[in-house]
């Protein structure tokens, strides 16, 4: 069950970075440092934030730094992030001075513990919870009550009892963090929960999943993936 009001941003630690007009970080509290890594914000100072990200958040960054200078009807703009070890909540605020574009305020949240205990997979946890955005705040649901994941450019769609919710970890991410004998990739753009398949059919040579109660009721299975689905379905 989606937990949509349990939110929790209250009770976790709060890390501040000031950046200016060109997106370099200008100053940052004791927090932000904690949550990025002794050391790394102060390397930064004066450097664009990008270069605290690896190569594959950047792309997503720079989109959450021009929606909060682009969508002036929002207070903040919001997105979630996966780096090593770490899942980040980031919301971005554009100050006013006497400047027309002054700069912005970064807010970090760690939520990594809220999301996933620690383990043995490559990346050092494994996710039991997912984070989604569900009016401009953050959820938790349960990764077990997921039925399909859904490439949706660096981000990913997260499907639950017919609805789809918004989550900031690329598809690929999550494949690595999830149980691999009961989350299967089966397409490159789909992940799909294996408990909940309730039917197989085929279409001009084409494998699909009947998904219970999903946001996209056949799920295509490529032909590189298929004899595993078969050998893992006893089809």
């Amino acid at each position: 069950m989606v937990h949509q009001r349990q939110y929790i941003l209250n009770r976790l630690p709060i890390g501040i970075v000031i950046l200016d007009a060109q997106y370099r970080v200008v100053s940052y509290s004791g927090s932000a440092e904690s949550i990025l890594g002794e050391g790394r914000l102060r390397m930064a100072l004066g450097k664009s934030i990008q270069s605290l990200h690896p190569e594959h958040s950047r792309a997503k960054v720079e989109w959450l730094l021009g929606q909060a200078r682009e969508d002036e009807s929002s207070e903040y703009a919001s997105m979630l992030i996966n780096v090593p070890n770490t899942v980040l909540q980031l919301r971005v605020v554009q100050l006013n001075d006497t400047d027309v574009d002054s700069g912005y305020c970064l807010i970090l949240y760690d939520i990594t513990g809220l999301t996933s205990p620690m383990d043995t997979t490559p990346s050092g946890r494994s996710l039991v919870k997912i984070p989604i955005l569900t009016d401009g705040r953050i959820a938790l649901i349960d990764a077990d009550q997921i039925t399909v994941l859904r490439a949706n450019g660096h981000h990913t769609d997260v499907c639950v009892n017919g609805m789809h919710y918004f989550c900031g970890i690329s598809l690929s991410q999550l494949e690595m963090r999830l149980n691999p004998d009961d989350y299967v990739r089966v397409h490159r753009s789909f992940i799909v929960n294996l408990a909940h398949a309730e039917g197989v059919d085929r279409h001009n040579d084409q494998l699909f999943l009947m998904m219970n109660g999903s946001c996209v009721h056949e799920i295509p299975v490529s032909r590189g993936h298929a004899a595993r689905i078969r050998e893992l379905l006893g089809v």
